[in-house]
Formats: C-alpha cells, sequence, structure tokens
C-alpha cells in the first residue's frame, strides 16, 4: 500500500512524524508537506510564481520532501512525483478543525484535493490548548490520536469508504485515550465569528487583524457537539460535490421571480428544458 501523509503545520511538525509511526506499518508512507506553517490557507494553489522543493529525512517514510507552498500545492506535487496512492493522511493537525469552515483549513483541504484526484482521505486533529503548544508541536502527546489513526487508515485501506464519501474529517480530544468512543457526526454550521479588530503602529497608521469568537453551543450530533460537549472522537463523512440535496424544481419556484425584461421567458424554456428527463 502506498501512502501519502500531508499537514498544513510544516514537514517539521511533531504531528506529521507521529503519523508518519502510525502509519508505516501499513504501507509504504510519502510525505510531502509545506516548509512552513501554512494553516487556514485553505485549497489555495501557488500558480504565480514557481515552487521549490527540498528533500528532507524522516524516520519511518519512503520519501519525504518539503514544498515551499501551500497544502494543495504539497498534494499535487506528490501525485505528480510518485503516481496515485491508496490513501491520503492529512494531519495530525495541531488544533481541531470543526464545522462547515474545513473549507478553510490547510489540513482539511489538502484531504480534499487527494479526494478530487480519486484517492481515499483523512484529515485528522488534535484538540490542543493553544496556550501551551509549543512551537511545531513539542511536548504534545500524540499517542491517542496517532492510534486511531492507524486503526481508522486500516479500515479504510481493507474496505474502503462508502459510496458517496470522499474523505473522514477526524477531530480527537485533546484528552483522549484509546478508549475514548467515536461519534459518527454532520459538520456543525459554523465554529468562529469572525470580525476585524483595529489598532494602531508606532507611527499612528491602522492595521487590522482577522480575529475570531468562538462559539460554545452546538447542535447536538454534529462534530463540534461530539468534541466539544461529549468528548468524543468525531468522525465526519465528506463528499466533495457540494452540490445541494434538494429537487431541481424548489430551484426553479425560487427563480420564479427571476425578473430581467426580454429574457424571462427564455429563460424558463431553458431552465425546462435542462430539466427534462432523457
Amino acid at each position: 500500500m502506498r501512502i501519502l501523509l500531508t499537514n498544513d503545520d510544516g514537514i517539521n511538525s511533531s504531528g506529521i512524524r507521529a503519523a508518519v509511526k502510525a502509519l508505516n506499518e501499513l504501507g509504504e508512507v510519502y510525505v510531502v508537506a509545506p516548509l512552513f506553517q501554512r494553516s487556514a490557507s485553505g485549497r489555495a494553489m501557488t500558480l504565480h510564481r514557481p515552487i521549490r522543493v527540498k528533500r528532507v529525512e524522516i524516520p519511518g517514510a519512503k520519501a519525504a520532501y518539503g514544498v515551499d507552498g501551500t497544502p494543495t500545492d504539497s498534494v499535487i506535487f506528490a501525485i505528480a512525483r510518485f503516481g496515485n496512492f491508496d490513501l491520503a493522511v492529512s494531519g495530525i493537525n495541531l488544533g481541531e478543525n470543526l464545522s462547515t469552515e474545513i473549507t478553510v483549513s490547510g489540513t482539511a483541504s489538502a484531504a480534499i484535493e487527494a479526494a478530487t484526484h480519486g484517492i481515499p482521505s483523512i484529515a485528522i486533529s488534535l484538540e490542543v490548548d493553544r496556550k501551551k503548544t509549543l512551537g511545531e508541536g513539542e511536548g504534545i502527546d500524540f499517542s491517542a490520536s496517532a492510534y486511531f489513526l492507524k486503526k481508522i487508515a486500516r479500515a479504510i485501506l481493507e474496505n474502503g469508504l462508502p459510496e458517496g464519501v470522499d474523505m473522514l474529517n477526524i477531530n480527537v480530544p485533546g484528552d483522549a485515550t484509546p478508549q475514548t468512543p467515536l461519534a459518527i457526526t454532520r459538520l456543525a454550521r459554523k465554529r468562529y465569528c469572525p470580525t476585524v479588530e483595529e489598532r494602531i503602529d508606532p507611527r499612528g497608521h491602522p492595521y487590522y487583524w482577522i480575529v475570531g469568537r468562538q462559539k460554545t453551543e452546538f447542535e447536538p450530533g454534529t462534530d463540534a457537539y461530539a468534541l466539544k460537549v461529549e468528548r468524543k472522537v468525531s468522525v465526519t463523512p465528506i463528499n466533495i460535490d457540494l452540490t445541494a440535496r434538494v429537487g431541481l424544481e424548489e430551484v426553479k419556484k425560487v427563480l420564479r421571480g427571476f425578473d430581467s425584461p426580454g429574457s424571462s421567458a427564455g429563460f424558463y424554456r431553458k431552465l425546462d428544458k435542462d430539466t427534462e428527463p432523457q
């Protein structure tokens, strides 16, 4: 089995080394990850400059490369360089990645990128105390998250993912043990309420930080509720087809109010024709 391992914390993160140890008994592990911290980079790609790559030695990895780009760049480079993989893993991330805001996460987005290439994928994140987390994760206990990663990765390699599931987004409580129960969840609607904070530099010029206030109440059945309230390992199946699961007739009803002089009739004829059974 060939396993691609990446992250958004950077190739020197302790989390990626813990993941190598968890996965190298399951197959050949190829590590391709950003050279530096690229959290919250989403699906960004580097298109307007060349990217450079550096060979890195990581014990247990078949090969390891640091990329001076994004997590998505790293996945694209890995597939171009090494071919297809049986499984892609992004993590173990320092800090949870919850709710519909996983689209902002470099960790989740790397797994999504691999999934677009038809590779079954896992994004795995560990809840950490941000005030106590140093550098690249020194001193963090990854044993429980590594345990769950190995068990889930083995299950996917042996059984595949269910039809309609492209990846799993996993979040492990910071106080988890191997006995912590799993919860199969859906994404919470929102985790942060972002805003902009204005500050003044020493020369009197304003500058701005994007900051977010965390929500503390979540709906049962969601990933955030499982992790933050129930203290369970949340496992959320993700489908990368973002098309809303709604009857097209419902959309047509909404668009009946579409008013474009001289073109609305043609608009609806076209809509009806496109939605007729073939």
